[in-house]
């Protein structure tokens, strides 16, 4: 019995080691898919790659960018997000030229950051034909380097989203101006906008989906490793 029970236990070890060690979800970018006659803020604005995971509560989003944010702090990078509400395909909630329409409807979540002033991040929901008031993400960390990183961290509650749920999105870096575009597009290998006021939109082929992946409760991890038969046995 001794011997079964440590075996068991060490299965169950392995077992939520394994759950714990899930890295996401990679989402690659090429490098020098912008348009020649933008800048690139030093390389901050050409996006690289951005890994998405999730907890049993949160979702978080990690993007990396092939420049120094220390060194160049201007540009804006944002995530818009279509979770199957009534959405907008025309605009986004920082009114910007990027649209956003996939198979399961229009933009109904959104994302802005800045890296400039002390950097932060502000999260934006679609209801009833307008854009909420920001709220802040659960968490938002810069990391700079000679390829920098910004990590989101928002609730899943705050998304409307629960385990198996699919969502659409793209990510975005863009200028200071209010009124500049998609610079670079995540979800897009080729260049996306033209002029720094040139319209955007995420649809068909350039744009990505996620699903949250269902978290084990500790009876589930319990039963995989067998030791409730085992304790019922006894």
């Amino acid at each position: 019995m001794k011997t079964t029970l440590i075996a068991t236990l060490g299965a169950l070890a392995s077992l939520t080691a394994a759950v714990h060690a899930n890295p996401g979800v990679v989402y690659n970018d090429p490098t020098g898919d912008i348009n020649p006659g933008i800048a690139t803020g030093g390389g901050t604005l050409d996006l690289v790659a951005m890994e998405v995971s999730n907890t049993s509560t949160d979702i978080q989003f990690r993007l990396t960018v092939n420049g120094n944010i220390g060194s160049t702090d201007w540009g804006k990078f944002m995530i818009g997000m279509s979770t199957g509400n009534p959405g907008t395909t025309s605009g986004n909630g920082w009114g910007r030229p990027i649209n956003m329409s996939s198979t399961a409807g229009g933009m109904d979540f959104w994302v802005g950051s800045w890296v400039d002033s002390g950097g932060g991040a502000e999260l934006r929901s679609y209801t009833t034909g307008s854009w909420s008031a920001p709220a802040a993400p659960s968490g938002f960390v810069r990391a700079a380097g000679a390829q920098s990183t910004i990590t989101y961290t928002l609730s899943l509650a705050s998304l409307g989203l629960n385990n198996g749920d699919t969502f659409f999105f793209d990510a975005y870096s863009s200028g200071g101006g209010s009124g500049d575009g998609a610079i670079d597009a995540l979800a897009n290998p080729n260049v996306s906008i033209t002029s720094w006021g040139g319209s955007y939109t995420s649809t068909g082929a350039n744009i990505f989906s996620y699903t949250v992946v269902p978290a084990p409760g500790v009876l589930a991890l319990l039963g995989a490793a067998g030791l409730i038969g085992t304790r019922k046995r006894r």
